[in-house]
This record gives C-alpha cells, structure tokens and sequence, in this order.
C-alpha cells in the first residue's frame, strides 16, 4: 500500500530534526508557495519509531529557534506545528512576506538565504537576494530610474502613427515613463536605447549543433517584438499537400495564434531586472521560446491557465494593450493549449524562479524529417485522386517548356522545368514552400541544387522582395504557355 507522505514541490518528509531543518523553513519563507516539513517519515514515505522523549525535544527545538530568531526576520506568524493522528510532526510553514528570510547565524548573504528550487533545497545567489528585496518594496521595478536618462522613442513614435493614435495624448506619468522627473526603467524598455537583445535561430537537428540561421535584435521592446513576430513567420515551415483542385491543403509547422502568444508573454511578464536575453529557437522537432523570470507573486501554472493575473510588469501590459498587441485578459496561455487540444503532443512549459520556457512541437516532423516518404505518398494519393493539376506538370516535365523571354526561345531540362513550373503555379513562394511541392516530381531536389539551378534560370525566374520575406516569381510569362 502506497505511503500517503509524498515529497513534492511542497512537501518535505525528514525522518530526524536537525540543524539542516532551519534552512529547510527558510527556503519555504522564501518560496511563493510555502510549505510543509513532516519530521519522523523515511525517505520511503513509511513512518519511523520515534520515542515520546525525542518527540518533545523536537517540539522545543522548534519553539526556541522561533523564539530565538534563529530565523531572520521574524517568521512566527507564518509558522505553526503539531503532531498529527499519525504521531508526525507536521511543520507548516506559509510564504513569508518580509523575504528575504536568512539564518541569523550566517546572515543576509547567499551562505544564509535558501530558496526551494523543484522538491529541493539551495543557496540562493546575490541576484536572487536582491530581488526578494526589491520585491518587497513599495516602488515596482518598472518606476525604478533608468541608469539612461537621454532616451529617445521614435520606434513607439512610429507604432502609435501606425495604430492611427496621436503620440500627444501620450501621457508619459500616467504610463510610467516618469517618476520623481526621471525617467523609468519601463520608459528605458521602449526606448530606442533599451539594449538587452532577444536572440532568435533556427538550427539543424536537435540540439544546438549546427545554425541554419540566427539573429539578434536590440532597441525598444516594440522594434523587437515586431521582428521576432517577423522571424517567426520565416522559420514557419509549411507542409504542402497538392489536392488536385485549385486550392492545396497547408500545413503550418506551428499556430500562428499560439506563437504569437508566446512570444509576447516574454515581453509582458518577463523579469527585466534580470540581464538575460529572451530567445526563441527552431529545432528540427519543436520551437522553444525562453523567457527571464518565471510566475510572478506566487502565482502558478494552474492558476495561470484558469486566468488569474499576476502583473509584474502593470505599465508593460497596459502600454502593450493600448497598441493592441494584447488583450490584456490573461487569456494567454489558454489561448496556446487552445490550439493545440487536437494535437498528440501537447505544448510543455517548464519554470522556476529564474527562467519560464514554453516548448511547442512541429506538426510536420513526422512527415518532413522522419518518415519523408509519407508526405509524398499524401501528395501522390491527393494528386491522383484529380489529375487537373498534375496534368500540366506532366506536361512540363515529359517536354521542353518553352517561353518567350526578351525575344529569345529557351528549352528547360526536366529538372528546370519542374522549377518553373511550380513557381508559376505558387508565385511569390520562398525555396522551403516550394521543396515541398517539387519533391513531388524531384525528390532529390535541395537548396544547394535549387539556388545552382535558378542561377541558370534567371532570364526565366526572379526573386523579389527583402531576402526575409520576398519570392520567387515568373518573368515574362507566355499567357499560351500551358
């Protein structure tokens, strides 16, 4: 029969109280959530043989390191012990409201402050004291002076312009961005100046071996959000299945709605004072987005996806929502779990102290990177069903495709005019739309092979637009071609 004393986040089983137990308490005092310490239960769950005579020493023991503020500040108010029906000493301890709580005998440095990390126990380091601290005070992190007091917003100047709201009516005291006549850490966040970047790549694989391509953005949060936004769409692969009929089914490797989400959640809740970099990274199999800070106030994951609120950042959010990338109803992360309740694999969030990090799997991993065979087959099954699109492939492929550029007639080989072809049917797509189609006909098409051949080809084809969001069309397209 399974032991009813289970150790988790919360719960701490001792089978002896001794010194060790004060900084046990301390780290739950430090903790969001508290806890409870049940001394007299083996590492098994099972309870020890202890005697009436080392039940009262350890009744007193705790009483006097109360009492003789071994424990610093006091924490009697969020103490209480008994012995329970079980004959257990059962310690509960509740979050403490005057953190950071340290042992008086090594005082307010990392030997003396504990934090509970998972079902466990460590020292916390400076930076972590320093924020309990600051927690605790009246004045947010977000009103804090900025150590940059020449700041500049054209950035938010241009997004108010672009959301068809007068930059005048901007009130910067009410938003946060002064106080005291200085400028705000939240004012330093949307400046032009702000210079912690978000770090952005996509890598080959499934570890962090190989970049296929990386980068990194500075400057106001705005300027930031909107590139990673901008990245996103370019790593988001998507899997193409020819139907026959004019139209074609897409699949994304990942929601739109759901990344979105994420990604300014990073923004909204993350923990500014902390000098890490947000990121957000495509592997072959999932995308992880990595946030500093993890739940804020005490708040946990449950409650969050019920929708409770936890405002570490109150001026982020509310200046966020007015230029209506939010909607400020802690919908967030339901929105997320919301798109992805059909999937077989559910989207992952891990989190502590220091760090939230949500990790979203690839739709199309199977078909693209494990089993490639069954996204031809889904193709060759969809297209023979109607032969309209086909057909003119058939076409392209069996003979020359011969087209009118500039006056000259040009004869393409079966591989060049599988190319053409395509990105004549779907002008506009970048080289990983397209591989999907073509592989249909050239499954040993790749991007080395493509770029060599559209270098031959640039009389016929073109790429236009920036290199992150242009494509590849038809030049000069001979209306009786087909």
């Amino acid at each position: 029969m399974s032991s009813k004393y289970i150790e988790s986040n919360t719960v701490e089983l001792k089978r002896i109280l001794d010194e060790d137990m004060k900084s046990e308490i301390v780290a739950f005092l430090n903790s969001y959530l508290g806890g409870t310490i049940y001394v007299g239960i083996d590492d098994n769950g099972l309870i020890a043989d202890i005697s009436l005579k080392e039940k009262d020493e350890n009744k007193s023991r705790v009483i006097n390191w109360i009492r003789d503020e071994a424990i610093y500040p006091n924490c009697s108010d969020y103490i209480s012990f008994e012995y329970n029906e079980d004959g257990v000493l059962q310690i509960n301890i509740e979050p403490g409201k005057d953190k950071p709580y340290y042992l008086k005998s090594k005082g307010l440095k990392p030997s003396g402050v504990y934090i509970r990390y998972g079902q466990n126990k460590s020292q916390a380091t400076p930076e972590e004291i320093e924020r309990m601290i600051r927690e605790k005070d009246i004045v947010p992190f977000e009103l804090y002076p900025s150590l940059n007091q020449e700041l500049t917003f054209n950035i938010l100047k241009l997004k108010f312009e672009e959301r068809n709201l007068d930059y005048n009516t901007f009130n910067p005291i009410t938003s946060g961005f002064i106080y005291n006549d200085k400028y705000t850490n939240v004012a330093f966040w949307f400046s032009d100046q702000y210079n912690i970047e978000t770090k952005v790549a996509i890598y080959q694989g499934l570890e962090r071996d190989i970049f296929r391509s990386k980068q990194q953005f500075s400057g106001s949060i705005i300027y930031q959000i909107d590139k990673t936004l901008d990245y996103f769409n370019t790593g988001n692969e998507i899997r193409v299945i020819i139907d026959g009929s004019p139209t074609r089914t897409e699949i994304p490797s990942y929601s739109e709605k759901a990344i979105r989400e994420a990604i300014l959640n990073c923004y909204c809740h993350r923990d500014y004072s902390r000098r890490s970099n947000i990121k957000m990274e495509f592997f072959d199999n999932r995308l992880e987005i990595i946030s500093p800070g993890g739940f804020y106030g005490g708040l946990t994951l449950e409650e969050a996806l019920k929708g409770e609120q936890s405002f570490r950042n109150e001026f982020v959010v509310k200046l966020l929502y007015k230029l209506g990338y939010i909607e400020n109803y802690a919908s967030g992360l339901n929105r997320i779990f919301s798109e992805y309740k059909k999937d077989k694999k559910q989207p992952e969030i891990y989190h502590s102290m220091n760090i939230f990090k949500i990790t979203i799997f690839n739709r199309n991993y199977e078909a693209l990177f494990v089993n490639t065979n069954q996204h031809l087959k889904d193709n060759r099954n969809k297209v023979n069903e109607n032969n309209k699109y086909i057909e003119p492939i058939n076409r392209a492929v069996n003979g020359a495709v011969n087209s009118a550029v500039n006056g000259a007639v040009k004869s393409l080989s079966k591989r060049d005019s599988i190319i053409y072809k395509v990105i004549k049917e779907n002008p506009g797509f970048r080289y990983p739309q397209l591989e999907r189609i073509i592989k249909i006909l050239d499954p040993d098409i790749n991007r080395n092979i493509f770029s060599k051949r559209i270098i031959q080809m640039k009389d016929v084809i073109e790429f236009k637009g920036s290199p992150k969001s242009g494509g590849y069309y038809i030049i000069n397209i001979d209306k009786d071609e087909n």
